[in-house]
């Protein structure tokens, strides 16, 4: 079936050029964004009963920062996840950040920590820790922040297992 969605692309036209998606992929980015705003939803109706519960006992509210708007791109290899955010980052702005590049990244730093620990792990043939991977996925995020102002990312290629999800938080 891979091959005929490749085939068969939806095709979205607008003004001046024609994008195709691949309907899979689209598909993917359709319900992880989806899942993402529901779970934005729940948690910004609990900080609100937070909020309420501690305006009520009278307790200082806090400063807020701008949250992040992120959006999980999952695949499996070769499925058109970096194509569908380099698509998507264009049309949209929301930045684009994978992991995998972000990791070949850093080891390739010298006199770097994480390079070091990183390139041990690839050594022995161990999966880099996803502490590492949200650190650097963090690092990025307040990079392009502060540069471009921009806070809404698509990130593809992590998470790629619950206990990463669960790093994330």
């Amino acid at each position: 079936w891979n091959q005929r969605a490749v085939q068969n692309p939806v095709a979205i036209t607008g003004a001046h050029s024609m994008v195709k998606f691949c309907p899979f992929s689209l598909f993917l980015f359709a319900t992880s964004a989806a899942a993402y705003t529901t779970m934005l939803s729940n948690r910004s109706s609990s900080k609100e009963e937070q909020e309420s519960e501690k305006e009520s006992s009278g307790a200082e509210p806090t400063a807020t920062t701008t949250p992040f708007r992120v959006v999980f791109v999952l695949g499996g290899p070769g499925a058109g996840k970096g194509t569908q955010c380099a698509l998507l980052s264009e049309h949209l702005g929301w930045a684009h950040l994978s992991a995998g590049d972000l990791l070949r990244a850093e080891r390739k730093k010298t006199g770097s920590e994480l390079a070091d620990l990183i390139n041990s792990k690839i050594a022995a043939g161990q999966i880099v820790p996803a502490s590492i991977t949200v650190r650097l996925l963090r690092e990025a995020m307040e990079s392009i922040k502060s540069e471009t102002g921009n806070t809404k990312f698509l990130i593809d290629g992590f998470p790629r297992s619950e206990g990463n999800v669960t790093v994330w938080d």
